[in-house]
């Protein structure tokens, strides 16, 4: 049993992959697939039954996989509840409309030359609709076995298996092809996406250069600028023919050299984020220090670019419990701009609940808590969200690389993020800080 379970486990793990990505990424065939099922299947029915009769058709087969197929034409204004049920419905409507319709009729019209075209037809449709061949060759097997199934128990005649033995090797080959094809098509994105990273990567670099000099100048800058704008104050305190500088000016000038260094390492943030959108893996962590989370978090809602009072206004934070932690205030803030982002997203798309931002402390490990009662994100996704690269929202919306980024600048503090979610209700993430040894 245990030998068993050892591979039952990968597998099972391995299927469940296949059809959460399945279907993230080929839900964007849903209504195309569907505008072609409602239409193609009627349509079809005519043609066979009236205009090139064949041996046998089925009006209420037909209207049937139509049927299915209309939820997917509106699959995006579905209820929040239902979202989540979405991949089981797409592999259902998809196994029942082509391989199992189509090798039903085929078995009908007794392996007929139509039937055998029209087959491979809904197989190749199979493999463009679907993202992953294990899941194209599941639903294949299922769809076909199915049909043999309902063939047997409905049917009057008799096939010749012999027939359909040799043309089985074609629509195999259909499926393998089909596949490979997809693969290709996928590593032509991978290349393409690490030539966007070399790129990436060399102007990320070559950004640190300037910067770096821009640093050095601010050294001189910042040690002797006090003394200069004393020397001036009291040059003209004194009478001396220099030009007054107004006291709003010369209070920032005071303060100038340390807003020019903030910057700089927020640019210096920046570019580990570009670098990290390119493959990098690490974080720079030679610059870490202690700092406060109250004083990070104000921080991150001061800077936080808001499109809109209204949007500032969903967002609530009142200090509470505080704690030192030991990393970057601006990483920090990149995460909290993240997480404030994707809250945002969700509560106005939802048109429903706000965001809470708040603290915990503890003995051994310290939180800070972002919770908005929006959309919330499907159980299934949860578990891909911080992966590189992976995102729930609509092309053009998200890069996928946000979340991904939270996690390694968590990792870099020894802490670690997670995300609780119940779909249509809320979504709570928690940074998990170490405690910091007196």
């Amino acid at each position: 049993m245990t030998a068993l379970s050892r591979w039952v486990r990968p597998l099972s793990a391995r299927l469940l992959q296949s059809i959460t990505e399945s279907a993230h990424y080929s839900k964007y065939n849903a209504p195309m697939v569907g505008l072609l099922g409602v239409i193609g299947f009627p349509l079809y029915y005519y043609i066979w039954q009236y205009a090139f009769p064949q041996p046998y058709e089925s009006l209420p087969l037909r209207l049937s996989a139509a049927a299915l197929c209309i939820p997917l034409i509106f699959y995006k204004h579905w209820p929040q509840t239902w979202q989540y049920y979405f991949p089981a419905y797409w592999l259902l409507a998809l196994t029942y409309a082509l391989p199992f319709v189509f090798t039903y009729m085929l078995l009908r019209n007794e392996l007929s030359l139509v039937w055998s075209m029209s087959t491979m037809a809904a197989l190749f449709l199979l493999v463009l609709a679907v993202y992953d061949w294990l899941i194209v060759v599941i639903l294949s097997i299922l769809g076909t076995a199915l049909a043999w199934l309902a063939f047997w128990l409905t049917a009057d005649t008799n096939v010749i298996y012999m027939s359909y033995l040799e043309q089985l090797p074609i629509y195999s080959f259909v499926i393998l092809a089909g596949s490979v094809f997809n693969y290709t098509a996928q590593m032509v994105k991978e290349e393409k996406l690490d030539a966007y990273s070399s790129v990436g990567r060399n102007i990320a670099h070559e950004l640190r250069t300037p910067l770096l000099g821009i640093r050095g100048a601010m050294a001189g800058v910042s040690h002797y600028l006090p003394d200069l704008l004393d020397a001036h104050e009291q040059a003209y305190n004194a009478g001396l023919p220099v030009k007054k500088i107004r006291s709003s000016r010369f209070e920032k000038l005071r303060s100038a050299a340390d807003r020019i260094e903030d910057e700089i390492t927020y640019s210096n943030t920046i570019i580990d984020m570009l670098l990290l959108s390119a493959g990098q893996t690490t974080l720079r962590t030679a610059e870490f220090a202690i700092y406060h989370c109250n004083e990070s978090i104000q921080q991150a809602l001061e800077r936080y670019p808001f499109n809109s009072d209204r949007e500032r206004q969903l967002v609530h934070w009142q200090k509470s419990e505080d704690f030192e932690y030991f990393g970057s205030d601006l990483l920090v803030n990149h995460v909290l701009f993240n997480l404030i982002k994707n809250s945002l997203h969700s509560v106005l798309s939802s048109g429903k609940g706000d965001v809470q931002i708040s603290t915990e402390t503890g003995k051994e490990h310290h939180k800070i808590i972002v919770r908005d009662t929006g959309a919330g994100i499907d159980s299934r996704e949860v578990r891909h969200i911080f992966e590189h690269f992976y995102t729930s929202k609509s092309i053009g919306q998200g890069t996928g690389i946000g979340l991904s980024f939270c996690r390694l600048a968590m990792e870099s503090f020894s802490g670690s993020i997670y995300c609780r979610s119940v779909s249509g209700d809320y979504t709570e993430f928690t940074l998990k800080f170490p405690g910091i040894p007196q």
